[in-house]
């Protein structure tokens, strides 16, 4: 009989093929800040899905609604531009609303996978450390290459 299934935690990590590439949540989330959301939320939701995270549904959707709010805002934004509503350094300041979207939906995926990531710990789970490096590759070189793939404002706003 096999006793891995006989008892089980709900909130217990349950790891699969993928748990080698789990990092700390403190890299997606810094990924997020400096690379920006391309790099953060998918990350965040890869994180979830290879320590088995309880919640990783919740953090997929948590990451989609990221996305799609940072639409919903630039688009707000761009068209209270273009209707003259806000002039340009009137913009500026209106879109820091978008990075305190973005930096809240962060934080709050950082939050959910904290307690999941120290629980995997504790049962003896090894995370990957190259956390810092795909951050500062993602910051620094890939960035510009992401964000001006398409020369659309609204993409840059998006996923930046």
């Amino acid at each position: 009989m096999d006793n891995r299934n006989l008892y089980r935690l709900d909130d217990e990590p349950r790891p699969g093929t993928l748990a080698r590439l789990a990092v700390e949540p403190l890299w997606p989330l810094l990924g997020l800040m400096l690379g920006g959301a391309w790099l953060g939320l998918p990350w965040f939701v890869l994180n979830g899905v290879a320590v088995g995270s309880p919640t990783r549904v919740r953090e997929a959707v948590l990451a989609a609604i990221g996305l799609l709010g940072s639409l919903g805002l630039a688009f707000g934004l761009l068209y209270l531009w273009q209707a003259g509503i806000l002039d340009k350094d009137s913009l500026q300041y209106a879109m820091l609303v978008l990075v305190v979207w973005k930096l809240a939906i962060g934080y709050a995926l950082f939050v959910m996978q904290a307690a999941t990531i120290e629980l995997y710990q504790y049962y003896g789970g090894v995370l990957n450390r190259f956390g810092l490096p795909v951050v500062l590759l993602g910051a620094f070189f890939l960035r510009a290459l992401v964000l001006n793939l398409l020369p659309f404002t609204l993409w840059f706003l998006v996923l930046s």
